[in-house]
């Protein structure tokens, strides 16, 4: 088993950058009379602004479930919780995983979009053994989480899935 992809099956909306189109006079010095063209935004959604302040709370919930320990004591990291089957699924896996040398995880957390309740970003994971992987991960805003997000149940069965 490699350490391909992080997450795979998870196409979150997101918000699509917008572009702002204008041209500015190049004129020359002398014809002074003609008046410079401004840029101008087209009725086009601006980008919103990063929210790196959530970068530490993803993480956060990225290291609790990368780290040792039941599954079945991490359901508050991953929205609706975790059942008792795929508690010991995910428990085998991170077993199998751990006895191949994969383990600890390092996380690495960029572009980070919130859209209300939900985050998504670009989590790359480096394996012990070097192996680096980068997937969109989807967070949800979940109050039953130390760390004020879980992640979302879809990416939480693609990581059991690609992990098994």
């Amino acid at each position: 088993m490699t350490l391909k992809t992080l997450v795979t099956g998870v196409a979150a909306a997101a918000l699509v950058a917008g572009a702002a189109a204008g041209v500015t006079s190049v004129a020359s010095p002398a014809v002074s009379s003609a008046p410079a063209v401004q840029p101008v935004v087209w009725d086009i959604p601006m980008p919103q602004a990063p929210a790196p302040e959530l970068q530490s709370p993803l993480l956060q919930t990225l290291q609790v479930l990368a780290g040792g320990g039941s599954f079945s004591g991490k359901a508050p990291y991953i929205q609706g919780g975790i059942g008792r089957i795929e508690s010991i699924a995910a428990d085998r896996a991170y077993s199998r995983a751990a006895a191949e040398g994969k383990f600890p995880l390092t996380f690495n957390v960029a572009n980070i979009d919130q859209e209300g309740g939900v985050a998504n970003a670009d989590v790359t994971a480096t394996s012990a053994l070097g192996t680096t992987a980068t997937q969109t991960v989807q967070f949800i805003a979940g109050a039953a989480s130390p760390s004020g997000w879980q992640i979302s149940k879809n990416s939480a069965l693609s990581l059991l899935s690609a992990a098994g």
